[in-house]
């Protein structure tokens, strides 16, 4: 999944000096042991899912090197704000590091294209899929380098999720009613959609969710997955958990590397960190499937907490409204309009191909509680 950056360099500056102190005493510290060393901060705290699949990454790199590359993986806001992780590896300050599409939303909103799928149908593996094989690693690898101007980072997606419940919530929403004036939480282009279904949205990092409930600045939130849900204390605070949704129907990471690190490579060791990027992307999503399942079980079994499925009239304005939102960005917006008619495309084909050759999970799982 390898993007080339092919236009010209464009290296926009930025001074954090005390990071980079810290950062040589570390590289220095490291290099005896190894080839190549790279120090990579990710967007996200040290517990999560997302920042835990760059660890198990470096970890495939090293063994799968024979120990010639090594990789230091930090949590966000260890050298850098994690909405400045990409300006970093840009710059050098960085040799590489994580986030996602919807971290970068604020600088072009075709991000959250390439992050979370908008609504038609692509789960996460579906939208890689198209990444790999249906132009968006071009597209994507256009919007980095040109769109939003990081001209010296090579950029890799990995890492796919299942798609994202709807939220935690005081009271069941059982119409679209429901939804109008309530103050919710949620990320990226979603924050859009939720309004345009008449929510009153309001913005605060992850790490701010949980008190955000408990001061009333929101009154309901979706943060990311079960298993995330549970390690920020989400079920302690709401005990009505709603799903599915077509809010992000799937979230896929990213690894930047910047790229004189990248150039610096021999052949093998960047063969070797694109197949680990696949090979951890694999890796990820089956320990979703375990992990998220066994912290679902927990909260229903031992917390209290009781999972609502999301009445079919609201998925569908939660369509409409995405269709608004993606339509208004399209109007405005070429470079948004040639990814979205891209997707659509593939979606057509994949997700039909998907949707008539899957049998309904509700049946089997029916039948198989039944006995």
């Amino acid at each position: 999944m390898k993007f080339a950056c092919n236009s010209p360099r464009r290296v926009v500056r930025r001074v954090f000096p005390a990071a980079a102190g810290t950062l040589a005493a570390l590289m220095t510290a490291a290099a005896w042991g190894a080839d190549y060393s790279w120090t990579l901060q990710t967007g996200y705290a040290a517990g999560d899912e997302q920042h835990q699949s760059y660890v198990a990454l470096a970890e495939k790199i090293e063994a799968m090197s024979g120990g010639r590359l090594e990789i230091d993986v930090s949590p966000g806001g260890t050298f850098v704000p994690a909405f400045e992780v990409i300006d970093a590896v840009n710059d050098g300050i960085l040799d590489a590091g994580g986030g996602d599409g919807d971290y970068l939303v604020g600088r072009h909103p075709a991000g959250s294209l390439f992050a979370s799928s908008p609504g038609f149908g692509m789960d996460s593996i579906t939208l890689m899929s198209w990444m790999r094989y249906g132009g968006g690693d071009e597209l994507f690898d256009e919007y980095v380098s040109e769109v939003i101007g990081f001209s010296d980072v090579q950029v890799f997606a990995m890492s796919p999720a299942l798609a994202q419940p709807f939220g935690w919530f005081e009271e069941p929403i059982e119409s679209v009613a429901d939804i109008e004036g309530i103050k919710f939480r949620t990320p990226g282009l979603p924050v859009d959609v939720m309004e345009e279904m008449g929510a009153a949205v309001v913005t605060v990092p992850g790490s701010e969710v949980v008190p955000a409930l408990e001061r009333g600045v929101i009154e309901s939130a979706e943060y990311f997955s079960p298993k995330a849900d549970l390690t920020l204390g989400l079920s302690d605070i709401r005990k009505i958990y709603m799903m599915p949704s077509y809010l992000q129907i799937g979230l896929v990471l990213n690894v930047y590397v910047n790229e004189a690190k990248w150039q610096e490579l021999p052949e093998d060791l960047k063969a070797i960190v694109e197949h680990a990027i696949m090979a951890e992307s694999a890796d990820f999503y089956w320990r979703y499937l375990r992990d998220n399942a066994e912290a679902l079980a927990y909260m229903e079994e031992e917390q209290g907490v009781t999972v609502v499925r999301t009445p079919d009239d609201v998925m569908r304005a939660q369509l409409d409204a995405w269709e608004v939102v993606l339509n208004r960005h399209a109007e405005e917006d070429e470079f948004f309009a040639g990814v979205l008619e891209s997707q659509r495309a593939y979606a057509d084909q994949a997700v039909g191909l998907k949707a008539r050759i899957t049998p309904p999970l509700n049946i089997a799982l029916e039948k198989y509680r039944e006995e």
